[in-house]
């Protein structure tokens, strides 16, 4: 069983220094990606869309300054396959169309029901005149003959007053003649058939109101469509209808057939009534004619010619006509081709792809970097929004140059804050990930920019000099000097440029200069100004932030020293620890320091319960259950955070705070608790509640970072370190090198980088720190005593100083050397 328990040991240790190995080489474990999978998912799929739409070259816009009449400056080629459209041809073909389109015509099938009807209103009401009782006329029954004809004369005096109403019903004018012709027969319902049998019979083939518009027509016809029905045909036989003049003759001639019996001045009467009563069935839609010609017009599609990629489109010193003034604007337009879908999204998945192998790569072998949602989010922000950016400068140009002809289109990106970007990036990320950033940035701003190659070694230089300029940023100056700096190198960069393209200095280029200058240092205004934006929204801590939490005037800083002045100077000692160790092992010692200082902020709560803050007075703890101590200890990191979110330190601060303690077990008052349970076991019997050992431990999560880990050890040492009695160098030295021992078997550094070099130098920081601080030298060292040990820690924990672990796997201090890393801080 020892031998199995060895190996075990053995096992242990040799995967831990592995993973201890593969952390100072930079290689992290995959599973420090905290972040959802779908979350890297849907970032990815919007940002590579955002990036095929930008990059796309149909989306180019190409500036173009030239009008009719202009003389080239250079020779202008087509940059990609276009069409243009001929306007001329299409313009052509529109009317040849709008010539083909059928003339639409209206059928009304019910003209010849609607003469019948007002004839018959009209007939009838004169008929009733005549028809009227002898009574109506004053008569009396009986009356003579004389009478009668007198009745019968005064019929006719007033239907002859009733000739308006007659014409009202019907619609014309009726001469006397025919009218006294009328009124002599009484207007005899034989008359009214015969007008409507000659209306019907012209009507029947068509009657038309144009016949010469309708003719017209002759060679495509027209479109017939029922007013009734809406039912259309197609009408090609247009000499078959009859003009209005043609239907009045052959009313004519159709009265002598069927009025034969009566005389030729009633038959004329009949004609000339039904003359006047025929209307045209047939009649042009002048309305429905022209939407539909329009429509058809509409619907033709222009008529393009193609120009290819590389074709000359004007040279240099050629004065351009309105053809080439054409193709250069279509080429700006960048009309969308058939296959621009197909385009943006190869382009779009191109660049997914070579996003995701940077940001795996990165995670997986560059130290420090962990491919959390916001990291990404903010890089993929920054990038879009200065490619944007770049895109619409293409426009703004344009119209600059147009302007003002001593300034160049190249001039106006030369001025663009690019190396923004990577400082950025190198503030919040380090310098390494703002490299790659800065090449990623100016390779796409190249393309956006149709591909030039001068420009991306432009903005790339640009962003590599910021890179240095903000590596140490402690100030808010820092990026704006680093900002001029940039300014100075944009302008050497575009001198180099203008001699490799083999050009004259000219004002052009003295422009180009001055704006280069200009880009660096809005780099850094902007650089400044975004800083503390990024830091509130994605909640960064930035070297700058940090000096300004580390200033002894902040609020919280103050209400720790005046609330809880030990833990204030015991949070003073830990955090000149850390410092000194984290310089000694290349960790962020600022962040470490101003973090040791917030670390047990959590105590302003419940001051009086922590050692430190007791001044020999009594132990609250005393009259408290162990688990009451416990929780109340406990309290102090989930307070510390509360406060740390409330007062804005960062999430590194805050992370730092969470994870100071790590799951270490509160052994003083699990052992406390065990005691008691044994004495209710033995006083009592029967069944005692077990003691739960997780109820006794910090809630974690353990450290994840070099710098929590070292708040940890430290935090654990200066509060051991002040047991000591007699503090000589070597009762320090095994002080601190039993504490990471114990830390260290605990497993309580295996999530974060530490490696055992690096707790090596730390112990010896330790070391020189604690002894400084005791002012004492000591000729002949001694071992560490343990006659001091066993009192409670400042946090209620005096683990550092008992010689027994507790009952979940401990054993007395001399077995331990196995495990022990005995040599650590001896130099």
């Amino acid at each position: 069983m020892e031998l199995l328990k060895k190996k075990r040991q053995q096992s242990a240790e040799s995967a831990r220094r592995s993973a201890a190995r593969e952390r100072r080489d930079g290689i992290q474990p995959d599973d420090q990606v905290k972040s959802p999978l779908w979350q890297q998912v849907l970032l990815l799929v919007c940002f590579s869309l955002i990036l095929g739409i930008l990059v796309t070259p149909h989306y180019i816009v190409l500036p173009v300054n030239y009008q009719v009449g202009d003389v080239a400056d250079h020779d202008i080629k087509a940059v990609h396959d276009f069409l243009v459209t001929d306007e001329t041809a299409t313009q052509k073909k529109r009317e040849d169309t709008g010539r083909t389109s059928l003339a639409i015509y209206d059928l009304d099938e019910e003209t010849a029901q609607h003469l019948r009807e007002r004839l018959d209103a009209a007939f009838t009401m004169m008929r009733a005149i005549f028809q009227q009782p002898v009574e109506s006329s004053g008569v009396e029954k009986g009356a003579s003959a004389g009478s009668s004809r007198a009745i019968h004369k005064s019929a006719k005096e007033k239907a002859l007053e009733k000739k308006k109403d007659f014409e009202a019903k019907l619609g014309i004018t009726i001469s006397d003649t025919d009218y006294a012709i009328l009124l002599k027969a009484e207007f005899d319902p034989r008359f009214e058939d015969a007008v409507i049998e000659l209306a019907e019979h012209v009507l029947a083939g068509g009657v038309v109101g144009n016949k010469s518009l309708l003719l017209s027509q002759m060679q495509n016809g027209v479109v017939l469509r029922s007013v009734q029905s809406g039912a259309e045909h197609r009408a090609m036989d247009l000499l078959s209808y009859l003009s209005v003049e043609a239907a009045r003759r052959q009313m004519r001639l159709r009265a002598s057939a069927i009025l034969d019996e009566e005389n030729r001045k009633v038959r004329t009467a009949m004609v000339h009534l039904a003359q006047e009563l025929l209307p045209p069935n047939i009649t042009f839609n002048r309305n429905e004619t022209e939407l539909r010609r329009q429509k058809v017009v509409e619907e033709v599609k222009p008529v393009f010619f193609q120009v290819k990629k590389g074709e000359m489109i004007v040279r240099e010193g050629q004065r351009l006509g309105a053809e080439q003034v054409l193709k250069l604007q279509m080429q700006v337009q960048g009309k969308v081709e058939r296959g621009v879908i197909f385009t943006m999204l190869g382009t779009a998945l191109l660049g997914g792809l070579l996003v995701w192998l940077a940001v795996h790569l990165a995670g997986k072998y560059i130290r420090r970097f962990s491919a959390e949602i916001k990291d990404l989010l903010f890089m993929a922000v920054v990038l879009i929004i200065l490619l944007v950016l770049t895109k619409l400068s293409i426009g703004v140009a344009d119209a600059i140059h147009s302007a003002f002809s001593f300034m160049s289109q190249a001039a106006i990106f030369y001025m663009l804050p690019m190396a923004a970007g990577a400082m950025l990036v190198t503030i919040f990320f380090g310098p390494i990930i703002a490299i790659i950033f800065a090449f990623f940035l100016a390779l796409l701003a190249a393309l956006v920019l149709d591909h030039q190659i001068n420009l991306l070694f432009y903005y790339l230089i640009g962003s590599l000099v910021g890179v240095q300029g903000v590596v140490v940023c402690r100030d808010r100056s820092t990026p704006l000097r680093a900002g001029l700096t940039v300014g100075l190198t944009n302008a050497m960069v575009i001198l180099f440029i203008t001699i490799a393209y083999q050009k004259v200095l000219t004002t052009q280029t003295g422009v180009a200069l001055l704006l280069g200058i200009i880009g660096g240092l809005l780099s850094g205004v902007v650089t400044t100004g975004l800083c503390p934006v990024a830091e509130m929204v994605f909640g960064y801590t930035t070297d700058v932030k940090l000096l300004e939490l580390a200033s002894m005037d902040q609020p919280l800083l103050r209400e720790l020293m005046v609330q809880v002045p030990g833990t204030y100077h015991h949070s003073i000692v830990v955090g000149n620890m850390v410092e000194a160790a984290a310089k000694s092992i290349e960790a962020n010692s600022l962040l470490a320091r101003v973090a040791s200082y917030y670390h047990d902020i959590g105590k302003i709560n419940k001051p009086q319960y922590f050692v430190e803050n007791q001044a020999g007075g009594e132990n609250r703890h005393e009259r408290l259950a162990p688990s009451m101590s416990s929780l109340i200890l406990i309290s102090h990191v989930k307070d510390g955070v509360e406060l740390a979110k409330n007062y804005r330190l960062g999430q590194g601060i805050q992370d730092i705070i969470q994870q100071h303690h790590g799951t270490s077990l509160i052994s003083y008052f699990y052992q406390k608790a065990v005691d008691l349970q044994e004495k209710q076991k033995n006083s009592k019997g029967g069944d005692v509640p077990q003691v739960s050992v997780e109820d006794y431990r910090y809630p974690g999560p353990r450290p994840q970072t070099k710098e929590a880990g070292l708040v940890l050890l430290a935090d654990a040492v200066e509060a051991t370190s002040r047991t000591l009695t007699d503090p000589t160098a070597a009762r320090i030295q095994g002080l601190v090198q039993k504490i990471i021992n114990k830390i260290f078997s605990d497993g309580q550094l295996d999530e974060c980088e530490l490696t055992l070099k690096d707790l090596h130098q730390i112990a010896k920081s330790f070391i020189q720190i604690i002894m400084g601080i005791s002012h004492q030298r000591i000729e002949y060292p001694e071992p560490a005593s343990k006659g001091s040990e066993g009192k409670v820690h400042a946090d209620g924990d005096p683990d550092h100083r008992s010689a027994k672990r507790d009952r979940n796997g401990s054993r007395e201090d001399s077995d331990e050397g196995e495990e022990d890393l005995k040599r650590l801080g001896i130099s």
